[in-house]
């Protein structure tokens, strides 16, 4: 008999206490019973809880999970796809389980297994498109649609990046909205939920008050709670609200040992669907806010930028390669001198540059007008040029006249290639034109705008005219992007917005590629090409324009290849590196998840300024349930040496004196806070701060948010505090968060 079963059919029962450690119980509880499971769907719930759960619990489980994915990976069909146990016949919903399962569980798979997990995970997309009826799934391919099974096909093929309008998902979609389910309702709101959600759907708002309301129904079954729980986590945003159903999730946990696990009834025995299923999602719920656990410091700076390894790059002639080695290129070139100037560059390396691009300039230019072709060459060649004031006025003009020369022979204001007038081409010659010094409402450039802007509604590619007509290959991100960036100054703002728009459904692993993966009728395979760092960065710059903020997930994109080693070689990946990276300033200080780690860790002293007893009292009893024995409350205002939670009116404490990185005051009936003024009435703010051996933290509330303060941890939202501030306000029956980074 192994552990979990000698331990589990013993005892039944919920050990009152804390609630820390129950995630990491809920991962040993489904580790150890992954090897008891029998269905192919039970294996992949088992698969997605865990994975799911590793960055709260610190990727305890990595071994495991590669081993259960590849594990789960060799009981894979010919087809590509999975049958309800092992060697049945495929059928889509297990698939669409088996494939949200191996994505999830990507991240922990050994280097050596990764490639064969993405081939698997290539082959059950392709079943899963190939199983489509047009309108959805049914239970077998080319079936009609239900709605089980395409809600789980539209979860794992969101879970691959797939976007709400691409066409595998986008009739699909529609018939989710209003299809009918054999399944019991709250279960059937929950997958609709989590499926729309997985496709960047924006759910309906009437769909997240019947979730709520559903939650507040004390008769829930513990698994319709658990994905109840978890589909309003993915489209609400975290308040006392979400943390307060996450709390009353893990109350119903059943702690035993090392385990935790949860059922909707007493069940023997323990390896039963049922548990498995209800602790899977249950799992799921508990640990999706815990995704982003408070990060540990450390002295070495994320953000050092890869200078020496840019500057290494450089070419004996003074220009830069695309890929070392290699011959000197006009692009990388350009983005590794825009780079530079954020680093200490040497006079030397930036003159033999510019003598490098300024020969260029005249070989391509010379090219560019014989072939009336113009170059993208030619282009970055000029732009660097321009960029270090090296041309001269004549120059200037020269360049112009060769620039309007280059145009196709049959049009005024196009350029392009042998396959006719090309959008890309086109809006860089008039971005060079305007930073030349032509007017952006010339004739001539208005002309190319306007074609330009004609060829498509939503992202730009390779175009192609004939003498009967003309069209557009397949979009991407490169084109788009590019033209996007030079019609910056020139072209409204609104008239692009549909191709910002593009480019964000583009998004997929956290950066952008050359193309989103997509199903390639002709070989009859996924064609997926990896995210760069050029890409990411620069459509992260252009939405920002947009209303789109990707900024945080690019860093940490930015980041990982850096240290990856996935830019070493490469001119123009390490140039935007350099160049994101140089953005961010790395100063150690106090922060919010220092609290996080040391609550439960370090004794803490509770000091409440200003609240009843009854609300100090529930309050301390929060913080033991939540983490443990380890908080004192304290008979006096006054701070000492240790670890402290300080619940006061704004004013009682001088906060500069324990955080002096941290612009905070009060003024005429706002606080203040780093970029944040808020209203006080209306807010509640979380400082963190250093005392004598140990850190405080410091929540301030005004007499009528003081019910905030209370809620911030009756309802467990205090677990997911981050950031170097948090300030939150309820005005208008809405939750806003903001959080200081």
């Amino acid at each position: 008999m192994n552990r979990l079963l000698a331990v589990l059919i013993v005892i039944l029962l919920v050990t009152p206490g804390a609630y820390a450690g129950t995630i990491d119980k809920g991962v040993n509880f489904l580790s150890d019973a992954s090897s008891n499971v029998q269905s192919i769907r039970d294996m992949s719930l088992v698969l997605i809880a865990i994975s799911s759960a590793q960055k709260a619990v610190g990727n305890i489980s990595a071994g495991e999970i590669d081993h259960f994915a590849m594990l789960l990976l060799s009981l894979q069909n010919p087809d590509g796809g999975w049958g309800y146990l092992p060697n049945e016949t495929s059928n889509v919903v297990d698939t669409s389980y088996a494939l949200i399962a191996l994505l999830k569980a990507e991240p922990y798979v050994s280097p050596i297994h990764r490639q064969s997990l993405l081939n698997g995970v290539s082959k059950a997309v392709s079943y899963l498109l190939h199983s489509s009826s047009g309108w959805g799934w049914g239970y077998a391919p080319g079936t009609a649609p239900e709605f089980y099974p395409t809600a789980m096909a539209v979860w794992a093929l969101g879970e691959r990046g797939y976007y709400y309008t691409d066409g595998p998902v986008k009739k699909a979609v529609k018939f989710l909205l209003s299809a009918n389910s054999t399944l019991p309702a709250p279960q059937t709101l929950a997958l609709r939920v989590i499926a729309l959600h997985a496709v960047g759907y924006p759910v309906p708002k009437e769909l997240v008050s019947k979730v709520e309301n559903l939650l507040r129904d004390g008769r829930l079954t513990t698994l319709d709670r658990a994905m109840l729980t978890y589909a309003l986590e993915l489209v609400r945003p975290l308040d006392f609200t979400t943390s307060f159903f996450v709390s009353k999730l893990l109350e119903l946990a059943n702690v035993s040992g090392d385990y935790a696990y949860w059922i909707s009834s007493p069940v023997y025995p323990l390896m039963t669907p049922e548990v498995i299923k209800t602790s899977a999602y249950a799992l799921l719920a508990v640990a999706y806010l815990e995704q982003y656990p408070p990060q540990i410091p450390v002295e070495e700076n994320p953000y050092a930028a890869p200078c020496s390894e840019l500057k290494a790059l450089q070419n004996g002639d003074g220009g830069w390669p695309l890929i070392k080695p290699g011959p000197s290129n006009e692009k990388a070139t350009y983005y590794a001198l825009l780079a530079l100037k954020y680093c200490v560059p040497t006079n030397e390396s930036i003159e033999k540059a510019l003598e490098w691009s300024m020969k260029a300039l005249k070989v391509d230019g010379s090219k560019m007008v014989s072939s009336h072709r113009f170059s993208p060459a030619y282009f970055y060649a000029l732009e660097t040029l321009l960029h270090f004031n090296v041309l001269s006025e004549k120059e200037k003009e020269n360049a112009i006249k060769d620039i309007i020369a280059s145009q196709l022979p049959y049009g005024i204001g196009l350029w392009g290639n042998n396959l006719g007038p090309q959008p890309y081409d086109t809006a860089l010659a008039v971005r060079a034109l305007v930073d030349l010094g032509v007017p952006p409402n010339d004739s001539l450039i208005q002309r190319a705008v306007t074609w330009v802007l004609s060829t498509s509604k939503g992202g730009w590619g390779i175009y192609v005219s004939t003498p009967y007509f003309s069209y557009m290959l397949r979009p991407d991100v490169m084109t788009t992007v590019s033209i996007i960036e030079a019609f910056e100054g020139i072209v409204p703002r609104e008239k692009l917005k549909p191709h910002a728009d593009w480019l964000a459904s583009q998004r997929v692993d956290g950066g952008w590629s050359y193309w989103k993966p997509y199903y390639d009728p002709v070989s009859g395979r996924v064609i997926e090409l990896k995210p760069t760092v050029e890409l990411t960065v620069r459509v992260t710059d252009v939405l920002t324009n947009f209303g789109y903020n990707f900024s945080r997930d690019t860093l940490n994109f930015v980041i990982k290849a850096k240290t990856s080693g996935e830019i070493n070689g490469k001119s123009v990946e390490t140039a935007f590196a350099v160049m994101y990276l140089s953005r961010y300033k790395f100063i150690p200080k106090v922060t919010l998840d220092d609290i996080r780690l040391a609550l439960g860790a370090k004794p803490f002293t509770l000091v409440a300024v200003g609240l009843s007893s009854n609300e100090t009292e529930s309050v301390f009893d929060s913080l033991v349930k939540l983490y443990g024995n380890s908080f004192v409350l304290a008979n006096t205002t006054k701070i000492g040496r240790g670890y402290y939670i300080v619940i006061a009116p704004y004013g009682s404490y001088n906060i500069p004196k324990y955080n002096p990185y941290l612009v905070f005051h009060v003024e005429n009936g706002s606080v203040v806070v780093a970029n944040y003024t808020v209203p006080m009435n209306s807010s509640i703010v979380l400082v963190p701060g250093y005392t004598q051996r140990g850190d405080a933290l410091f929540v301030l509330y005004s007499p009528s948010s003081r019910w905030m303060a209370v809620e911030l941890f009756t309802t467990g939202f205090i677990r997911y505090i981050r950031g170097e501030a948090m300030v939150l306000t309820y005005e208008s029956n809405r939750f806003l968060q903001r959080i200081v980074r």
